[in-house]
């Protein structure tokens, strides 16, 4: 028919039918090809970006419910280096923080729970792993402090004294040594000594002389009375002939908020991400911890500079007072609250809301996973 292009050899319906469907295959194909060639151009392009500007890709660093942190460095704060620290140490020292996506970290041991506060104030560090009392007291002067974890719930603390007293009572006219006025040592010290019948005040002399260490070396010279101390010194306070007077485990509460992760609210509403990736490395670090103490323990050792014996035996007493899912002390918490209104540090208990920022335990199962 003239003006109309015919096929040539145009065969049957069938086959006519069979490359049309050929057709519409190779286009689809064609089209998976080009989405796919795609998003690898994409992907390079990320990456080559990523390494250019000197830090790791998000889609490297972030997991199913894990967001990349927002800055890769990150400075901790602790009040005392203690072995109920080490699963800060741990995430540094076994990668756990890199995994996360911290690239570098620096863990700052200070003199008490005074100076770590006010090395949070000044912006010196970015986090505090340290006490409540220290966390209250910094909100009381006006800080913008919030927690954001528990899980550091071991009672650490037991009172050793000059082998010629017995109980507290005797220490009357005596020197005892804490860490820094206003803080943990010192509520719990003066908390006992009350207990006992006396006068913080009036009938012994508190002395502020650094931690545990300071406190051996100086009963050692005869220039302390008693101290409060943690592991290992308690240990090695035994071996040399000092006396135990009283254990805030079995005498005060059989668990205790040692330890809070905290920051400056600024810090926490800019770096969520930041907060749960470290959060996500310390646990991954108590995991660790419980399943390989021979290990820790000589980790420990080579941190604090402790005998392993005594390292390995302080993660045998206080491993079950870490909880790797942030959960606070059951138990401890009433008597906390009530050593705290005792010391005048509070009217009245706290509601969680005004110390506590509760939406990194109530979103746990997400970004834990």
């Amino acid at each position: 028919m003239a003006g109309r292009y015919l096929p040539q050899n145009p065969g049957s319906v069938a086959e006519i039918a069979l490359r049309g469907k050929d057709k519409e295959v190779a286009l689809l194909r064609d089209r998976w090809l080009l989405l796919h060639i795609h998003t690898l151009v994409i992907l390079s392009v990320v990456i080559f970006s990523a390494i250019f500007n000197g830090s790791p890709p998000a889609v490297l660093a972030a997991g199913p419910g894990k967001a990349k942190p927002e800055i890769a460095k990150l400075t901790v704060g602790l009040p005392v280096p203690a072995i109920s620290f080490l699963p800060v140490w741990v995430a540094d020292q076994n990668g756990f923080l890199k995994e996360e996506g911290v690239a570098e970290i620096r863990v700052l041991a200070f003199r008490g729970d005074a100076d770590v506060m006010q090395s949070l104030a000044a912006g010196t560090v970015d986090l505090d792993v340290a006490s409540l009392n220290g966390l209250i007291s910094s909100i009381n002067s006006g800080q913008k402090f919030k927690g954001v974890w528990a899980g550091y719930n071991m009672p650490l603390f037991d009172w050793y004294a000059q082998p010629k007293f017995k109980t507290i009572a005797e220490t009357k006219g005596g020197r005892y040594g804490i860490s820094k006025y206003g803080g943990l040592s010192d509520s719990l010290t003066r908390y006992i000594l009350r207990k006992a019948g006396l006068d913080p005040d009036r009938d012994v002399k508190i002395l502020q002389l650094g931690g545990s260490t300071e406190f051996l070396a100086a009963m050692e010279a005869g220039q302390l009375d008693a101290a409060i101390l943690s592991f290992p010194q308690t240990y090695m306070a035994a071996e040399k002939g000092f006396v135990k007077l009283m254990s805030q485990k079995e005498q005060i509460a059989p668990d205790w908020p040692t330890h809070l992760v905290y920051a400056k609210e600024e810090f926490i509403a800019k770096n969520p991400n930041t907060i749960k990736a470290f959060l996500r490395a310390t646990s991954k670090a108590i995991e660790w911890i419980k399943a390989n103490p021979d290990e820790a323990a000589k980790l420990a050792s080579k941190q604090m500079k402790f005998k392993v014996e005594h390292c390995r035996r302080g993660i045998d007493e206080i491993k079950g007072g870490w909880y790797s899912d942030g959960s606070p002390p059951q138990k401890g918490m009433k008597i906390f609250w009530e050593i705290t209104v005792q010391a005048g540090d509070v009217t009245e208990p706290w509601p969680e809301s005004k110390w506590l920022d509760q939406s990194f335990l109530k979103t746990r199962d997400q970004w834990r996973k």
